[in-house]
């Protein structure tokens, strides 16, 4: 076992048996504290629906630490509608795909050996020069500005004269989707009450757009100085492959691929919607240079993951066992010696 995984997994149950997610940075690297700040992301979801040329994804986030104010920032392709989302969503789709769980037996003295095996399978300001301000809202907690621009510079401008947490390399970061452009989606989040800290989980924001193909934007990502881990599930007509990657050394790492949207399930699509889910960790996201972009897999072949649990059986039903295996062997001896000498 490499030792960065070790090191994960005793994090992982620290956290767990607190009551609380792992402390992950955010993935898709929008995420802005102010400067002061202590908040950090400890989870986030994203929901990536596709059919027919038209794209939803849903996000959620959770803050926790002393942070005053944040923004979050997320390029999109076209023109988006931007909606809240359902707040059950991100839970309903974590239980449909967790592992497996698949129980195996062990008998003493054979206990803890590993014999058993194992495995495992979120008043109206005026635009300056090079922006064009397309619409500003409010959703719950959430003020909500969509923008277009020619210039990162004259964007993040914008941004910084509007409130909004505005790192030095947030300019250079919007750039290329500027470039080519996309439009800008800019939240600012805040606590429910003036002098509180932000903490807890953000209501999911959904935004709608049209694009030829299934993207989640992570460029942005680039800019962030700790290790980014995303884990993006996509809902679409048919099982997805990733054909792009925002490092193309970090390989995503297939969680579930399965049919979805029954009754119980209305906002994963109709009957025949297939859910794939992906999950990557960027230790280095200097390297990050693309967005995910996902297209139809060969096959709709079904994956879950299994975790295998061993279970001991204990000290008598061990000695049932052998003695009921040396009985056996003992009627067997004695059958083949009679044989043996009816034959001789």
């Amino acid at each position: 076992m490499k030792l960065w995984r070790l090191v994960a997994g005793v994090l992982v149950f620290v956290f767990v048996s607190a009551g609380i997610s792992p402390a992950w940075a955010c993935a898709c690297g929008g995420y802005l504290p102010d400067k002061e700040s202590r908040a950090r992301v400890y989870g986030e979801n994203a929901l990536v629906r596709y059919d027919n040329g038209q794209e939803e994804i849903v996000l959620s986030m959770s803050v926790q630490g002393q942070s005053q104010k944040a923004a979050w920032i997320m390029p999109v392709p076209a023109a988006a509608k931007v909606q809240l989302g359902d707040e059950t969503l991100f839970w309903r789709l974590q239980s449909m795909t967790r592992p497996k769980v698949v129980t195996r037996k062990t008998y003493w003295p054979f206990r803890d050996v590993g014999f058993g095996g194992r495995g495992d399978g979120a008043g109206a300001p005026t635009a300056g020069a090079g922006v064009n301000v397309r619409e500003q809202m409010r959703l719950g907690p959430f003020e909500v500005a969509r923008l277009g621009g020619s210039s990162a510079t004259a964007v993040t401008g914008w941004l910084r004269t509007n409130g909004y947490v505005v790192p030095d390399s947030l300019a250079g970061n919007l750039t290329p989707y500027l470039t080519e452009k996309w439009e800008i989606v800019a939240v600012k989040l805040a606590p429910k009450d003036d002098g509180t800290p932000m903490t807890g989980s953000t209501p999911p924001l959904r935004l709608t757009f049209a694009s030829p193909r299934i993207v989640y934007p992570m460029r942005l990502s680039k800019g962030a100085t700790t290790a980014q881990t995303v884990t993006v599930y996509v809902v679409a007509p048919y099982r997805v492959d990733t054909s792009k990657l925002p490092d193309p050394a970090v390989k995503p790492e297939l969680l579930y691929a399965g049919r979805v949207g029954n009754e119980s399930q209305p906002q994963l699509a109709g009957p025949k919607s297939f859910l794939t889910a992906y999950s990557a960790t960027y230790d280095e996201p200097g390297r990050i240079t693309g967005d995910f972009e996902f297209t139809q897999a060969a096959t709709d072949d079904e994956f879950q993951r299994v975790t295998y649990v061993t279970v001991n059986e204990g000290r008598w039903t061990t000695l049932a066992v052998v003695f009921t295996g040396l009985l056996l062997l003992g009627i067997i001896a004695a059958l083949i010696a009679r044989r043996v000498v009816k034959t001789s």
